[in-house]
């Protein structure tokens, strides 16, 4: 094994028991912690056999195989970026209802307060 298939090995392993303690803790729900898990993985297998990613490479025709962990990485994290984005907007909506529900709320209190 060459160093850096130890690094990259490592560092998966690492990347795994951070997101086991996390979860473990309760400061990352399982449904996300299966995807950290699998990026882990991915992590650990590419990095212990980079022969994978150039018979990819060779495969789909792509001169410089070692760009598509990189182009697959920016690929996830833009996603990724656009589903916080989603999940931000859905919960701003949600504030600004129940923040109109208080709002009619405490009129009605006020109108009851008026009448008495």
């Amino acid at each position: 094994m060459t160093n850096p298939q130890i690094v990259s090995s490592v560092i998966g392993l690492i990347i795994a028991l951070v997101i086991y303690w996390l979860v473990r803790r309760d400061h990352l729900a399982p449904r996300q912690a299966l995807r950290w898990i699998f990026v882990a993985a991915i992590v650990l297998v590419l990095g212990t056999f980079p022969v994978i990613i150039d018979w990819i490479g060779h495969a789909v025709g792509i001169s410089y195989p070692p760009i598509i962990p990189v182009i697959i990485g920016l690929g996830a994290a833009l996603i990724k970026i656009l589903l916080m984005d989603i999940q931000q907007t859905k919960a701003g909506i949600t504030q600004d209802r129940i923040i109109q529900k208080l709002a009619m709320l405490e009129a009605e209190i006020e109108r009851g307060k008026q009448v008495k």
